[in-house]
């Protein structure tokens, strides 16, 4: 019978439930979480009635740097190196199996991790926000509240995502620096800005340091070379405009709340029946 690793330095809430073959270092696991088999925990705080699956492993080492000593410098919204934790994953979040997350992630309530996604260094994901299987999210990254990133997308370093963000599959945001990983690289990395509300068409090209207006719609295949206006459809290769947004098409309040009910209905049905 394989033995789990748990060290001295944990506190473990009540009715929490653990598979074989896992390894708990520096972690606070809230009320009713199941962690699977084949999990790793390093400097991890977890909120209640979240979900690990099998073969996850979270807090891995990051890589040193002038790079990554300089953002973790200043970018300290949530006060993430000042904890005793690296990583803050909130209640009532699913990760699903094989993720690899590294240091200095916060993950709010409400949140999916899907399968075999890499969450890199000091990103933040905002509530009832989902990450599809496969997509690989790199270091220095904000993702809003309410967005959908589906399946098999890469999204490039210093890229913010404000709230109510859709990216269909396959998505692709470029980048402008060929040695992101390496030490002493220039800090000009440009990221891509997706405004509130946004959608992004399956297969998309973002270049690096485009900004996609606010309710805009790139078409699926689109190469996105410069910025997008507000309210608009461009597609094509270079993306062009195409024709407005129509006004009722705009996000507003009552379809926020619609689909807050509904993803909160989804979630719980879910964790009921794991």
């Amino acid at each position: 019978m394989i033995k789990n690793n748990i060290d001295d330095s944990k506190f473990i809430g009540e009715n929490c439930k653990f598979g074989k073959n896992i390894i708990l270092e520096n972690v606070k696991i809230g009320n009713n979480c199941k962690i699977g088999n084949n999990v790793f925990l390093k400097s991890v705080s977890i909120g209640d009635n979240s979900i690990i699956q099998d073969n996850s492993v979270i807090g891995y080492g990051t890589l040193s740097g002038h790079y990554y000593e300089q953002k973790s410098q200043k970018n300290n919204s949530n006060n993430i190196n000042n904890s005793q934790y690296r990583i803050n994953i909130g209640n009532n979040v699913l990760i699903r199996t094989g993720v690899t997350i590294y240091m200095d992630v916060s993950i709010d309530n409400n949140c999916w991790i899907n399968h075999n996604a890499i969450i890199r260094e000091h990103v933040t994901i905002l509530e009832d926000s989902t990450i599809g299987s496969n997509t690989i999210c790199e270091n220095n990254v904000s993702i809003g509240k309410r967005c959908a990133i589906h399946n098999n997308t890469m999204i490039w370093a210093e890229t913010l995502i404000e709230s109510f963000v859709f990216i269909g599959p396959g998505v692709s945001f470029t980048n402008n620096s060929p040695i992101a990983h390496l030490r002493d690289i220039p800090s000009t990395i440009r990221g891509a800005k997706l405004r509130l509300g946004c959608a992004i068409g399956g297969g998309a090209t973002i270049c690096p340091g485009v900004e996609i207006g606010q309710e805009s719609i790139i078409a699926a295949g689109a190469i996105v070379t410069k910025d997008v206006p507000s309210r608009i459809i461009v597609a094509g290769n270079p993306a062009k405009k195409i024709k407005g947004v129509e006004q009722q098409s705009f996000i507003k309040d009552d379809i926020r709340k619609q689909y807050q009910l509904w993803y909160f209905s989804f979630l719980s049905l879910y964790i009921i029946q794991s």
